[in-house]
């Protein structure tokens, strides 16, 4: 079976948010384990940080270690 990258979104979206419930801002290998244990593959969430960052539900902050904490419009 293959998953769209729609799918993957929304996976990785619902990793994020369980994350976030656990951590108020955290590095990007975190977000590369989350998704891992949410079954994202690992090119996917290379792509997938990007998308969520110009959509500006991801935000990222450089002056604390390019930690990454998620937008209150997700």
């Amino acid at each position: 079976m293959v998953v769209s990258e729609r799918d993957y979104s929304e996976k990785f979206l619902e990793a994020l948010h369980s994350l976030q419930k656990k951590y108020r801002k955290y590095p990007k290998f975190m977000i590369e384990i989350i998704a891992e244990n949410h079954g994202i593959p690992p090119l996917e969430v290379k792509k997938l940080i990007p998308i969520f960052r110009r959509n500006g539900m991801l935000k990222i902050f450089k002056n604390e270690g390019f930690s990454y904490q998620l937008n209150d419009i997700s």
